[in-house]
């Protein structure tokens, strides 16, 4: 009798230990997975800064009003978003072609006519990624170009309002339609308000298309911030797969490498870091749409959003593109420090990637000191422009006031001081003080 309750105990035993074993096992089953996919994204679990969407990055940074009598406009962001959240609700349609390399007579006579915006971006942007925050209802889109958007207020008899978008470099334009509608909001909640703004002049003896400027003295204000620098192994993890650490010879500046061959160093002088792939080299031209979301989405990957940039150019060619840093809605420039992202794209095993990335090392932490400061008038600035000669005053294409960056000593400390800046060739240039005669400084 006693052995068979043995046998009784140890059959329940086993049957236990076979649930036991059942559940261990289903345990592992559905534990593993996840541990699977925790791994390979610990890089990226946390990201440097918030990420941001197209129309964060993507913007216009200045907009013209040509009235009857006068021209007026702004660069305040504030403005700008009234007009960016009005055209998202627009509906445009039939994209066409009007002019496929117009001169400068032809643009300028689009751009400068009376009951016309103008809207500036800074860099050329592809058609499909201003559909992306717009809405163009046409089924195809052109992979073409544009760096100056032309809203017409008042359609001329017998025709639709229309938007244009304006290629200042290669002379093409775009014509689309827009509903009657869309232009009565656009006009209440815009134009009305754009007699307000400050006017606007021109010098045609600069620039092959006219260059405008606020006509009166600028007030801008100098920042100072504390620096906050990122540490360069942040950079590392999110950029690197598996980074090991090598000290340089001098053993001041850091730089990593991993298997692949990739390496990223830290530039301390100019307060940035560089990444390299030398694997992705590639001589292929980009999509241009393509270029702009691939990299959208690479800087968003490991939240590179540190402070203000906006989209500022490319060079689709050799797959090349820029976004700016903007303090107080102006460019920051400097000869000495890194104030841009910098992205070249390649290929490597038939697989796009970035071949170099050059960007700031650090984040603008808290204001800790600001001064009102007058700039020079607009319209005196050109006409210290105009005493250049005549084939240098030619090749201006933007006059604006802009941010000059200065380092304390010990480096703890960054300072914005506006300034005007002039644009040659693509190439971004301080103007000295003694030719405007500006600079007068106030207290807040």
């Amino acid at each position: 009798m006693g052995l068979k309750y043995v046998e009784h105990i140890k059959s329940i035993a086993l049957f236990l230990l076979i649930l036991l074993s059942l559940a261990l096992t289903f345990t592992i089953w559905t534990f593993t997975p996840t541990h699977e996919i925790i791994e390979p994204t610990t890089t990226v679990e946390m990201p440097i800064s918030e990420t941001k969407n197209t129309e964060e990055i993507v913007r216009p940074v200045k907009l013209l009003f040509h009235n009857d009598e006068n021209v007026t406009g702004t660069s305040d962001q504030n403005d700008i978003n009234v007009l960016v959240e009005s055209l998202k609700n627009w509906q445009i349609s039939n994209i066409r072609m009007v002019q496929d390399e117009a001169t400068p007579a032809t643009i300028k006579s689009y751009m400068h006519s009376s009951k016309r915006a103008l809207v500036y971006y800074p860099g050329l942007v592809p058609l499909p990624v201003f559909d992306s925050i717009n809405n163009i209802v046409d089924t195809t889109i052109p992979e073409s170009s544009f760096d100056r958007l032309i809203i017409e207020w008042d359609a001329p008899a017998n025709d639709r309002p229309a938007l244009y978008f304006i290629n200042t470099l290669s002379g093409r334009i775009y014509k689309a339609d827009l509903r009657i509608e869309d232009l009565y909001q656009f006009q209440t909640e815009i134009v009305d308000q754009a007699v307000d703004y400050n006017t606007y002049v021109t010098d045609d003896a600069i620039g092959v298309l006219p260059v405008y400027v606020q006509k009166d003295k600028v007030e801008k204000t100098s920042i100072g911030f504390l620096l906050d620098e990122i540490s360069t192994s942040k950079f590392a993890e999110a950029l690197l797969d598996s980074p090991e650490l090598v000290f340089s010879a001098d053993l001041k500046t850091q730089e990593y490498t991993d298997d692949s061959g990739a390496f990223m160093r830290e530039n301390q002088n100019t307060k940035s870091i560089s990444y390299i792939q030398p694997k992705a080299e590639t001589t292929d031209p980009a999509i241009p749409s393509d270029l702009l979301f691939d990299s959208l989405n690479y800087i968003n990957a490991h939240g590179g959003w540190t402070d203000q940039y906006y989209y500022a150019g490319m060079n689709s060619v050799n797959q090349k593109i820029e976004y700016q840093l903007y303090v107080a809605d102006l460019p920051v420039f400097s000869n000495s420090t890194t104030t841009n992202l910098e992205i070249m794209w390649g290929i490597d095993d038939g697989v796009e990637q970035v071949y170099s990335y050059v960007r700031p090392a650090y984040q603008l932490d808290s204001e800790a000191e600001k001064r009102v400061v007058v700039l020079a008038a607009g319209e005196d600035v050109l006409k210290a422009l105009g005493q250049m000669d005549k084939e240098e005053r030619s090749t201006i294409t933007d006059v604006t006031p802009a941010y000059h960056v200065t380092r304390s000593e010990d480096d703890s400390f960054i300072i914005f001081e506006p300034t005007w800046y002039v644009k040659t060739n693509g190439i971004w240039t301080e103007l000295p003080i003694e030719l405007t005669g500006g600079g007068e400084l106030g207290l807040e």
